[in-house]
């Protein structure tokens, strides 16, 4: 299935091009978009972005979005913006939008399709013309009768169905960057012994010397270096491979168990990397590393004033936070208590009552606080460094609130498991993790890294392996 990125992808027309730019009186078939509801949600804007294409938005999709502009979450800001940008457009070009009109970006236009939904043939399927997928999907059937069309959907069950009914499906992903997303941000590299002599030598050695491709690594990228039986662990600075100190660090006292987490380290307490992603499945250390790193900066070495912890509030059905008993704090502990496990974790003696009170410890010192990420609208954070947990539930439009909110001296830290989301019409690709690797690789203020190895117990370990 295609992946679509709005602001760089041109769908490739389906009749030839002319070589004397169109005079050989062949036509081109320009592609129909049809977008679904969770496109929009997880990119109001995107269909400023689109070219070359004709968008097409069935009315159900404005439906929808009316349905959900009342939430007060992330998810009905985004639809209030979409519906925004389709009314700016409808007033623009004389007050409707049924008939294709001019986006201005390249030579895309946009309508709202009312008509033409293909209901005899979504029965024949057995899907029920009634649901509101199912009326996308017919939308999509009816428009493939005026040129080649491809429905675009973050929603794979809807991919899947219409994929089944005979129109092309792909996915949207709302990033603004060229490059693709980096696999899991550090590879392992066959090369010379000389060459790694001259590495430990010098401390650095250019990666033109290493490497002979056109696509070097990313800023940050890590690489183990190998030839034989010896090795190095490395990191990409500027046109360089610079060699990681042999004692590795050890934040608050917790010493990495793998070369992965070593990585992640680096740049946690590097304070030239002011965002900083951290990808992988459960157990595999992401928030020990990020909350150990945090304490070490802002209590051992007072480089930041407070560690601020973040995380979505995702419900459960309808139980929201407004559901549960109690003040505000007792509300977010449910949502915190990965945090105090954290903390626990890295006591001592690994004990609860010492964790409790070390947080609240720091708590009333101002060093550290547990707030939902519905706070952080509004905010400007400074000389903080800020862990945004669970960063996989996260809209993108979220993702961009926050790095907005960001001030000088300030440090932030993204985790998640990208393959475990919770929070409806996002994806692996769509969202706010996944976008924010992809659009910010190569930055020199970024890093990433995916951990896999898990090394919370050996039966964790086991239990991800084999269950």
């Amino acid at each position: 299935m295609t992946d679509l990125s709005t602001s760089r992808t041109r769908l490739a027309p389906t009749a030839t091009d002319s070589k004397d730019g169109g005079d050989s009186g062949i036509e081109q078939v320009r592609t129909r978009l049809v977008l679904d509801t969770s496109v929009l949600i997880a990119d109001p804007t995107c269909v400023l972005d689109f070219r070359d294409s004709d968008i097409v938005v069935p009315l159900t999709v404005v439906e929808e979005l009316d349905g959900l502009k009342s939430r007060s979450d992330d998810v009905g800001r985004a639809a209030r913006t979409a519906l925004r940008t389709l009314e700016e457009l409808r007033v623009r070009h004389g007050g409707s939008l049924a008939s294709p009109v001019p986006t201005g970006t390249g030579t895309a236009t946009l309508q709202i399709e009312i008509n033409n939904i293909r209901k005899h043939l979504l029965v024949e399927h057995g899907l029920d013309p009634s649901i509101p997928d199912n009326r996308i999907i017919g939308a999509a059937i009816g428009q493939s009768d005026f040129g080649p069309t491809t429905m675009v959907s973050n929603d794979a069950a809807l991919r899947i169905k219409a994929a089944h009914m005979g129109v092309d499906a792909a996915a949207h992903s709302p990033t603004r960057s060229d490059r693709p997303t980096a696999a899991i941000g550090w590879s392992t590299i066959d090369t010379a012994f000389e060459k790694i002599d001259c590495l430990y030598a010098a401390g650095a050695i250019s990666v033109d010397a290493v490497l002979d491709t056109d696509e070097p690594p990313s800023e940050n990228e890590f690489a183990v270096l190998r030839s034989g039986s010896q090795s190095a662990l490395v990191r990409t600075v500027g046109d360089e491979f610079v060699l990681l100190n042999q004692q590795g660090p050890e934040p608050w006292g917790l010493r990495p168990r793998n070369k992965e987490q070593r990585f992640a380290l680096e740049l946690l307490l590097d304070p030239d990397v002011s965002v900083v992603a951290l990808d992988g499945r459960a157990g595999t250390g992401k928030t020990l590393l990020a909350i150990a790193a945090g304490l070490e900066m802002v209590v051992e070495q007072p480089r930041y004033e407070r560690l601020a912890v973040y995380r979505p509030l995702v419900p459960v059905g309808r139980a929201d936070v407004g559901f549960l008993p109690g003040g505000l704090d007792e509300k977010l502990d449910p949502w915190m208590s990965a945090i105090h496990d954290a903390i626990v974790a890295l006591t001592d003696q690994g004990n609860s009552h010492d964790a409790r009170g070390l947080i609240d410890e720091l708590t009333d010192r101002g060093q550290l606080s547990l707030e939902s990420v519905t706070f952080l609208r509004g905010r400007s954070l400074q000389r903080q460094m800020v862990l945004i947990d669970e960063a996989q539930n996260l809209e993108p439009t979220t993702l961009r609130t926050i790095l907005t909110r960001v001030g000088e001296g300030t440090k932030v830290i993204f985790t998640g498991d990208t393959s475990q989301i919770d929070a409806p019409y996002l994806g692996e690709n769509n969202n706010a993790l996944s976008v924010l690797t992809s659009a910010f690789a190569d930055q020199r203020c970024f890093g990433h890294i995916t951990l896999t190895a898990c090394e919370r117990s050996d039966v964790a370990s086991l239990a991800a392996e084999l269950l």
